[in-house]
């Protein structure tokens, strides 16, 4: 019995880490119905801001976000690395380091680094993003004035539709 039990335990853990490598690819292809799919019906995801957050709530909502992100930063890679996920039967938590990379003619920058903290439910046999928070290391990289300009547009429609 508890062989089936690891088994279950591994097999939804490598699911969860291949569910957000799709995630990511999803955005970096700029494939924003695939990307909203990611996320449970109500689903939120939150940009953490100056100790507080911006969210967009709910398929609307996400899908006018993931949309003005790939029109005003076409050109990123999303990187993830060092999944911690904790299943308790239907539901998860994961934790992972991001990494942001814009390419542009002139160079590639680093957009943001920090880490991303979700919580999962699967439902009909799938894991969806119920809440997910992306935490940048520093806002500084705005202050890099070439950066800056790429990122200002994304942040001001962030400040101005998120909730």
């Amino acid at each position: 019995m508890r062989f089936i039990e690891d088994l279950d335990l591994l097999t939804n853990r490598l699911a969860i880490e291949d569910f957000f490598a799709r995630y990511a690819n999803t955005a970096d292809t700029y494939d924003a119905d695939s990307w909203v799919d990611c996320f449970a019906e109500g689903g939120t995801f939150e940009v953490e801001a100056d100790g507080g957050g911006i969210q967009f709530v709910g398929r609307e909502n996400l899908n006018e976000f993931i949309c003005t992100h790939i029109r005003l930063l076409p050109g990123t890679r999303h990187v993830m690395t060092n999944h911690l996920v904790d299943i308790d039967g239907n539901r998860a938590q994961h934790r992972c380091t991001l990494t942001g990379m814009l390419s542009r003619p002139e160079k590639v920058y680093t957009f943001i680094s920090g880490w991303y903290e979700s919580t999962l439910e699967k439902a009909s046999g799938q894991w969806k993003i119920k809440h997910r928070i992306v935490h940048g290391d520093y806002s500084a990289n705005l202050a890099e004035e070439e950066l800056s300009a790429y990122l200002q547009p994304l942040v001001d429609w962030m400040a101005e539709n998120g909730t």
